[in-house]
């Protein structure tokens, strides 16, 4: 890789080497349907085989989805091969949208081996093989954690098949390589989209801004914010939070707060992500009353609490032993449909009856029971 580009210097910082990717199993489940005739694997891939032989069922991508979904989650991959290769008998297969669907539904099952095989098949089934199809083997790729085959796809197949990558393809590929932790390679690949004339946009600056952060290489991140605005790239929302929790992260108490202002200033409305961000903070300085304000200015300003949200502040509240506010906070929780760890949740009716606060522990575990969304399972502990 050259260390010489104008974008390599812009970014210069500490070399990091390719991470060692991890390959993750996927654990056996057993397979429901709604169709009483589809509750074994086989069951499921005989009936969509049938199915598909409607030109209406072919147009619907979520059958197509689900399948694949409940297959892969019973780890019945051959089903999977089975009902995609039966799909070469339809018409469809000369489409090259529809090619480019199954490609990326083997990419979803972690299938990147049936994906390039279907690729490479694609010329004999008399379907085009354009920038279309190969963004989809590269997401594929993505989806299948195949990282180190970005790197070969681009080199062998946009001259051999005539193909040029477009804003599409980059994007996927500098994901891939943030993903595997070649964030040098991933500035390499950015370097290289300008030299053929291709802009990056913000999903591209997002994507390495938050691989940047992640690594802890602030200064890099910084120097992108910089490279960002010289090229007009403007940062929206979720470019804010990055850098947002890279200042929490490095524990920038002031420099946080300042910085939200400023996300307001600049006319965005702060997210969950982003009032999450500045909670955080408040645990790690274990400030219960800093963390309820930034709650009541969540709610204050329409944005809902999610299930990290509650987690974050009844924790606080139980290390401040405050059970009061966690109790407060559990009934919130209960009531808005986010589910709290059950031990969790014990552990505030715990402290309830340890501060003689029996009543309002009855209250809660009283309430838990009568929750239909999740099964929660509280017990009063004796008390004297």
């Amino acid at each position: 890789m050259s260390t010489s580009s104008p974008l390599r210097r812009l970014l210069a910082g500490n070399n990091t080497a390719p991470t060692k990717i991890i390959d993750i199993t996927t654990t056996k489940a057993t397979i429901t349907s709604s169709r009483p005739n589809c509750r074994t694997p086989q069951a499921i891939v005989d009936y969509f085989k049938r199915s598909s032989e409607c030109p209406k069922f072919r147009r619907q991508r979520f059958h197509y989805e689900i399948t694949v979904r409940q297959l892969a989650d019973a780890n019945h991959f051959s089903g999977i091969e089975d009902i995609i290769e039966h799909q070469k008998h339809c018409p469809d297969i000369r489409n090259e949208y529809f090619v480019a669907r199954l490609i990326l539904l083997y990419g979803k099952a972690k299938m990147y081996d049936n994906a390039r095989k279907l690729f490479d098949e694609m010329p004999q089934l008399k379907c085009p093989r354009t920038v279309f199809s190969f963004n989809a083997l590269l997401e594929a790729c993505l989806k299948s954690e195949r990282y180190d085959k970005i790197g070969g796809l681009f080199r062998e197949l946009p001259q051999k098949l005539s193909i040029e990558p477009d804003l599409v393809s980059y994007n996927t590929a500098i994901k891939a390589l943030c993903k595997a932790g070649s964030l040098d390679s991933a500035v390499y690949f950015m370097d290289e989209m300008e030299k053929h004339e291709i802009k990056p946009n913000i999903v591209t600056c997002n994507t390495l801004l938050n691989a940047f952060h992640k690594s802890k290489r602030f200064s890099e991140a910084e120097n992108l914010w910089a490279v960002m605005e010289k090229r007009h790239i403007v940062p929206d929302l979720y470019s804010y939070n990055i850098k947002l929790n890279g200042l929490v992260k490095a524990n920038e108490v002031s420099e946080a707060i300042q910085f939200f202002e400023e996300i307001v200033n600049k006319g965005f409305k702060p997210d969950t992500f982003s009032y999450n961000a500045m909670i955080k903070m408040c645990v790690a300085e274990r400030n219960l009353e800093e963390a309820k304000m930034w709650y009541e200015k969540m709610m204050q300003n329409g944005c809902l609490p999610d299930y990290a949200t509650f987690t974050m502040l009844i924790t606080l509240a139980c290390d401040a032993n405050n059970f009061d506010v966690a109790q407060h906070l559990c009934k919130k929780a209960i009531k808005s449909f986010k589910a709290i760890y059950n031990c969790l949740m014990q552990r505030v009716v715990d402290g309830l009856v340890e501060h003689s606060k029996i009543e309002n522990a009855k209250e809660l575990v009283k309430l838990a029971k009568s929750c239909k969304s999740f099964q929660y399972e509280l017990s009063l502990p004796l008390h004297n």
